[in-house]
């Protein structure tokens, strides 16, 4: 199968933001005193809602401050938000060559769209993408919503359409879409973890998804 449009989650998929979103993260716990976490504790928590993982980092006694938990890591991240962040190897090179071959790609992420822009502007990859679709009042993965919003503006074929992330979001919110998804091992979970939510295929790495989008890739 080759697929003409693809579209990829942001964080932990195109980005290597852990360092700065999930110290951000910690930032909001230890500004409320929760002390009993590390950054890399926080990894796996990245590219969900932030009122989701902030429910499942604050103890229950203390989930009445979730709002203002999400409002102060909103107010603490912007500003902060590329100081460590990288494209993931091979992310710019294998961009240009599917862009060069006329694939339509988006981004479809539980970021905002500001900071999707932010981020895709400071890498200079932005040229590459039809749509930077962010959370701005959309439903979040793994609802299809943002998935179907894209198609919808673009008015791409599902058949040849294909959903890139790291996250058992990303897998389910393609299946609810009823589109191909491609689960990354390099982000936030292992190979076991997202084998266990059965994506049509698994990469280790970004320039694999030539494989996949041309129709070479066999199997994971």
């Amino acid at each position: 199968m080759i697929y003409r449009n693809i579209i990829f989650d942001f964080d932990g998929t195109i980005t290597d933001s852990r360092d700065d979103i999930a110290g951000a993260q910690l930032w909001v716990l230890d500004q409320l005193g929760v002390t009993s976490y590390t950054k890399k504790d926080l990894y796996r928590h990245i590219g969900k809602p932030l009122h989701e993982t902030f429910s499942q980092l604050l103890p229950s006694s203390m989930h009445h401050l979730i709002p203002q938990a999400t409002k102060m890591y909103s107010e603490y991240y912007p500003s902060r938000a590329l100081l460590t962040t990288r494209l993931f190897p091979g992310v710019r090179e294998t961009l240009e060559i599917m862009y060069r071959e006329g694939k339509r790609l988006a981004v479809a992420s539980t970021k905002r769209g500001t900071g999707i822009k932010r981020a895709t502007d400071h890498f200079g990859i932005t040229q590459y993408f039809v749509q930077l679709q962010g959370s701005d009042g959309v439903l979040f993965k793994p609802d299809p919503f943002i998935i179907n919003k894209i198609i919808n503006d673009q008015l791409w074929e599902r058949c040849d359409t294909l959903i890139v992330g790291d996250t058992d979001s990303d897998v389910q919110a393609g299946k609810n879409a009823g589109i191909s998804t491609c689960a990354v091992t390099y982000g936030s979970l292992s190979a076991e973890e997202l084998a266990s939510h059965s994506p049509d295929f698994i990469v280790r790495s970004f320039p694999e998804l030539l494989s996949v989008a041309d129709g070479g890739w066999v199997s994971y």
